[in-house]
């Protein structure tokens, strides 16, 4: 998983970890600590303690991580006895949520919030709110959760694909939507110009969400034309 022997060789344990908003954080690990894929586990980040989960472990290499080792650390796995901890977490996330919504609210700015997270630190609320307002104002609610409860709040306004991303849902292929099942990352230069030299009918470029799905990245827009069931 190093770019060669010499690179691997004194060099620390890292591991990528993700977080529940779908963010990848690379920590290094403590000396001789085994930590398997799919492990949950307690993180040092820039915000204090959150927990996350592990997808990779390997060496670090200067020339597949940047030339930084990187000042961020696993802590060690969660454990049982942390599950109180999380269930105080989410109710106080769910009250400071109350108090942030109602505080937007007197601003003139009416917010559905679907998700609300504690860090298992307790120093950073992350909010994911749909508005019929582009862009509100929330820096009056956001700086109020900071004095009343000591903690930076996160707020990221969904969009269509985000919705669908963290609802769940069955894409028109009859599989769970590719953003709720493994992709971490909405496709890049995913254009209209590229689908239609794919040839893709106008009835299937669309998912659920209304926006070009996300599959069709990985279509090759130099193969023959599909019907658009083919790129379901």
């Amino acid at each position: 998983m190093t770019g060669s022997g010499e690179i691997a060789e004194g060099m620390p344990c890292v591991a990528r970890v993700l977080m529940p908003e779908r963010g990848i954080f690379l920590v290094c690990l403590p000396e001789g600590f085994d930590s398997p894929r799919d492990t949950e586990c307690v993180v040092q980040l820039d915000y204090g303690e959150d927990v996350g989960v592990v997808k990779w472990a390997g060496r670090y290499s200067p020339e597949l991580h940047g030339p930084r080792i990187p000042g961020f650390r696993l802590i060690r796995p969660l454990d049982p006895s942390d599950e109180t901890r999380l269930a105080a977490n989410a109710d106080l996330a769910e009250s400071m949520c109350v108090t942030f919504q109602k505080l937007a609210a007197a601003d003139g700015n009416d917010i559905d919030i679907l998700h609300r997270r504690l860090s298992f630190g307790r120093g950073r609320l992350f909010i994911r709110f749909k508005s019929e307002r582009t862009r509100p104002d929330l820096a009056r609610p956001s700086a109020e959760i900071r004095r009343l409860f000591n903690a930076t709040v996160n707020a990221w306004q969904l969009g269509p694909r985000d919705e669908v991303s963290l609802a769940g849902a069955i894409g028109p292929c009859g599989r769970a939507c590719c953003c709720c099942d493994w992709q971490m990352r909405y496709p890049q230069g995913l254009t209209a110009g590229r689908v239609r030299a794919m040839g893709v009918a106008p009835c299937g470029q669309n998912g659920i969400c209304g926006r070009f799905k996300c599959c069709l990245a990985f279509e090759d827009a130099d193969s023959p034309a599909c019907d658009g069931t083919a790129c379901d």
